[in-house]
């Protein structure tokens, strides 16, 4: 079954070290993933989202793609800054997941710091800020 919070901040965690590393690329691809959980995180809690706890296919999306679909009323009233978040210009939309192929070089240090931002502000957005360092 999935755990969306639990990988929400293992991704985090994993992206820090990446980074820290200089492994820019692949720590941008956990960003990503990172964002992605915690979206799904909250979203496999509401039924207009999965079924039974197993999120809907047209929400198994990655982040760059999931961050436009999610603006469902029901999350307003428990999530509303995780909603108003994801009004706004989708900070992923320069992200694929295809980037795992991409080579050195290819992710900037612009585009990393914003992703990380973008992470960084979802995670708290949906109670995960405990288990992060910003």
């Amino acid at each position: 079954m999935e755990n969306y919070s639990n990988a929400a901040v293992r991704h985090w965690k994993d992206a820090e070290l990446l980074e820290s590393g200089n492994r820019v690329e692949n720590a941008d691809h956990h960003y990503g993933f990172a964002a992605e959980c915690a979206i799904k995180r909250v979203l496999i809690a509401f039924p207009a989202f999965s079924a039974s706890g197993v999120l809907g296919s047209s929400y198994k999306q990655h982040i760059n793609v999931l961050w436009d679909k999610v603006g469902h009323q029901s999350l307003q009233k428990s999530y509303p800054k995780l909603l108003a978040i994801l009004k706004v210009t989708n900070a992923f939309s320069d992200w694929a997941v295809d980037q795992r192929y991409f080579g050195d070089g290819a992710v900037t240090s612009a585009a990393l710091a914003s992703h990380k931002k973008a992470a960084s502000r979802l995670l708290g957005a949906v109670n995960l800020s405990g288990e992060r360092r910003v």
